[in-house]
């Protein structure tokens, strides 16, 4: 896999910003094994992409850091995009950047215009870990013209309960902060709250994302997994949900971002 920094200006967030992206290239294990990999170079060949998304008080390399996400990917010869979005949330902040515009919108339309990434529904992707779940089926869900898929590890999905300090680092959190997040954090609009923004774009017909959910036994976030899965199981969604032993960290996240990736290509 190639490994590119790419620095550019976001409009939604007015500033410059960084993306992390791994392409599909030919492995020193392809070599050793005498493996062809003209196929990689072929003219107008566009990489299926995966949008993965980083947790709170992290970064979009973490994922390169702390997991082998992209030599797993190697396997799929799949594309990955890895944003920053510092501790958004990834919304519109009330006092702040625009980080859902930028997730949903700009990047990937940037991202397909500089790199030979496909344009498709059905070829784009997007994942996140703890707070880069609860990203990511919000990015879906805004835009699910843009993404078929959308893919939650250990997520904190109920952020009306996140913001009312229903898990345990919220009290740590500086109050300037949620303020920054949304003009009243204890009236978190539809349009950022996970089951009201499925159950709009279901009475309105809109094509869905399919979704996927894994959390850990151990997780504080287990609570929150289990009921989103049962309201978005009730609003007629495609959701799977997996659990397995494990707490909110990298053991569990390095370990089953192999399972989004298998549920991707249909493995699961």
């Amino acid at each position: 896999m190639a490994l590119i920094q790419c620095g550019f200006y976001s409009d939604s967030l007015q500033k410059n910003t960084t993306v992390h992206l791994v392409l599909p290239s030919p492995a020193p294990d392809d070599l050793l094994c005498g493996r062809d990999t003209t196929a990689l170079y072929a003219d107008g060949r566009r990489w299926q992409s995966l949008y993965l998304l980083h947790g709170s008080y992290s970064g979009g390399s973490d994922w390169l850091r702390y997991t082998n996400v992209e030599r797993y990917a190697q396997r799929y010869h799949l594309a990955l995009v890895m944003p920053s979005a510092e501790n958004s949330r990834y919304v519109d902040m009330y006092r702040g950047e625009s980080y859902l515009s930028y997730i949903s919108r700009e990047l990937p339309a940037f991202m397909r215009t500089i790199f030979p990434l496909s344009d498709r529904r059905e070829d784009t992707f997007i994942a996140g870990l703890s707070m880069g779940g609860y990203g990511a089926f919000l990015a879906a869900l805004t835009a699910p013209e843009t993404f078929s898929r959308a893919a939650s590890l250990s997520g904190s999905l109920d952020i009306r309960g996140f913001l009312r300090g229903q898990q345990p680092h919220i009290s740590k959190m500086p109050r300037n902060y949620l303020r920054a997040l949304f003009q009243d954090p204890m009236n978190i609009p539809d349009e950022y709250d996970l089951p009201s923004l499925l159950a709009g774009r279901a009475a309105a017909g809109s094509v869905l994302p399919r979704l996927y959910l894994s959390c850990g036994t151990e997780d504080f976030n287990l609570p929150a997994n289990d009921r989103f899965y049962e309201e978005a199981s009730a609003l007629g969604a495609s959701v799977r949900y997996d659990k397995h032993p494990g707490g909110h960290d990298w053991d569990y996240w390095d370990t089953h971002i192999k399972d989004v990736l298998a549920w991707l290509r249909g493995e699961l």
